[in-house]
């Protein structure tokens, strides 16, 4: 007799039917999704915001669900065993490093950790088949993952709350509005008809000055300062950075002005970098450019300060950012490219940060830019010579154990030259014949790190240790070399009020050219005048080699360096 419950078209019961769903919900492979990159987040809300983190967020929700509909798929069903597997991989992939970084040092894996890949995958395999062959468990491990998974969520959750209801309202201590407010009495009423000239602003970060790379690298450096001379530009030889960090020094600049009212400001304490992103993402400079007809392109680091700017025009960062690459670096993505072929995508989550993939394609782009219907303002942030030391004197990129054995001196030596043939590059495209020159600048931010005891605040290391660290590169190029405004001791916070005064008639007055310094990263908003100490005339103490430059340390969100491969 035919069942009761068939029809003509589907034989099968409906009991049968009913199955394909058990009535469970798969939240923890999606909880679980979410909680690897709050866990990362939460580690570093002094760097990360919700817009850094929006697109690994999405993209590991993206996986889970994926993953989920391939277990339901093969298994034809949508129950809670699949569901259980689902998270099995989805956790195994998204944890990676947390759960098998152990297991990855025991088999010697490297910073790539290849060789753990295969007894992870094993692992996930047993736990897969598992799961599958113990329903019963299975319905256990389906309720107790829904907890695990919400605990997991819920914990940086909860930091990531306390934080912002604490700290986030330093993010308004900078009014980009009224910061351009500001500065509209220094311009002329009226502008000019004529076009004004193509800008480009370069930033090489920590290439110090010709004396420190004299006296503490045994490297004449001498030579890029007469091909610029050559060239028409103003080498300021004795130029120093406004503060000792990257963040504060390029916020000073496009602010034009020092950050006192951010150490005067309650709102601003300790270690909260967002009022300084704040500033580096839209910034007095940018928009009084754009006011001006100008197209803002920004060529960023991986760095979170300068990857992206949201008043850029065009943003070309060429990889990913800051908090992606350190997030994508702890999932089966770090060593899946490592067994992939190299290509311009896998080697994004290398030991060199995607340097190697980034430089010489921005430097490139930089030279096909050309001549537009605009005016075009352009602010590249070089990551060169500051480490990780990737590129040899010829811009050739190095494995990790040659970068190895070649030593940090000597590698910071190399990326000064590298950084040098940028320029040459650079400088003669931009003024070669028959194209309209520009106005150039080529800046940095900072010096190297010095060596030194950490414990000793900046404002009371010894001078030459700040001149170390704050002696840069600076020279200008101004088509019409109209230099008389500037000087041998010039810092990048007047940079822009000379030039907003020589080419677009603007009327700033020009600050005195101090240096600052903070005692150490969880206080970076408590300023120090040392510049008296700076430019004090070095003693012969000071200059002996055992004041030589150490090892570089990185502004970067809290990771551990990898290790050296074996």
């Amino acid at each position: 007799m035919a069942d009761a419950g068939a029809t003509a078209d589907d034989p099968r019961p409906h009991e049968h039917r009913r199955k394909v769903w058990d009535g469970s919900y798969p939240l923890h492979p999606f909880l679980l999704a979410a909680a690897a990159v709050f866990a990362l987040m939460a580690r570093n809300l002094n760097f990360t915001s919700l817009a850094d983190v929006a697109p690994s967020l999405l993209g590991s929700l993206a996986f889970a669900l994926a993953v989920y509909l391939a277990v339901a798929a093969m298994r034809r069903r949508f129950d809670a065993a699949g569901a259980v597997v689902a998270s099995i991989w989805v956790a195994g992939s998204l944890f990676y490093l947390g759960l098998f970084g152990r297991l990855n040092d025991m088999v010697a894996g490297g910073f790539p950790m290849v060789k753990s890949l295969p007894f992870a995958l094993a692992i996930l395999a047993l736990l897969t088949l598992v799961a599958l062959r113990l329903p019963g468990l299975t319905r256990l491990a389906h309720s107790i993952l829904n907890g695990v998974a919400l605990v997991l969520l819920a914990t940086p959750l909860w930091q990531v709350g306390v934080y912002e209801w604490r700290n986030g309202a330093a993010r308004t201590a900078y009014d980009a509005e009224q910061a351009l407010a500001e500065i509209r009495q220094y311009f002329p009423s009226e502008e000019s008809a004529a076009r004004p000239p193509d800008i480009y602003h370069f930033v090489f970060d920590r290439y110090t000055s010709e004396e420190i790379l004299q006296r503490h690298y045994d490297l004449d450096n001498r030579a890029i300062g007469r091909f610029l001379e050559e060239r028409g530009f103003y080498v300021a030889r004795r130029s120093n950075s406004n503060y000792q960090k990257t963040g504060h020094s390029v916020a000073s600049t496009f602010h034009m002005n020092y950050l006192d009212f951010l150490e005067d400001d309650a709102r601003v304490t300790g270690a909260n970098w967002h009022p300084i992103y704040e500033m580096l993402g839209d910034h007095r400079v940018g928009r009084a450019l754009k006011s001006r007809g100008y197209d803002f392109i920004q060529f960023g680091a991986w760095w979170v300060g300068t990857y992206n700017s949201p008043l850029a025009d065009e943003n070309r960062p060429h990889g990913f950012s800051e908090f992606a690459m350190l997030y994508l670096r702890r999932t089966i993505l770090r060593p899946i490219f490592h067994v992939l072929p190299d290509t311009a995508l896998t080697m994004r989550l290398d030991w060199d940060n995607a340097q190697c993939q980034r430089v010489a394609a921005q430097v490139e782009k930089i030279k096909a830019i050309g001549a537009r219907e605009r005016p075009v303002y352009v602010f590249a942030h070089f990551l060169v010579p500051h480490g990780p030391y990737a590129f040899a004197a010829d811009g050739r990129c190095l494995s990790q154990k040659e970068a190895a054995k070649r030593g940090d001196k000597q590698g910071f030596v190399d990326q000064v030259a590298y950084a040098n043939r940028i320029i040459r590059d650079i400088v003669t495209t931009l003024q070669a014949y028959g194209r309209k020159p520009p106005i150039i600048l080529l800046q940095a931010d900072e010096g190297p790190f010095p060596q030194r005891d950490s414990r000793v605040p900046w404002q009371d290391a010894p001078a030459e240790e700040l001149r170390i660290k704050t002696g840069i590169l600076n020279a200008y190029y101004f088509p019409g070399k109209e230099y008389r405004h500037l000087t041998d001791d010039i810092t990048p916070v007047n940079s822009y009020r000379v030039l907003f005064n020589t080419y677009f008639d603007a009327k700033f007055p020009l600050l005195a050219d101090r240096i600052y310094a903070f005692p150490n990263d969880s206080t970076i908003y408590d300023f120090h005048d040392v510049t008296d100490k700076v430019r004090e005339p070095a003693s012969i103490a000071d200059t002996m080699p055992g004041a030589r430059a150490g090892p570089v340390n990185q502004d970067t969100l809290v990771q551990p360096p990898p290790p050296v491969e074996r």
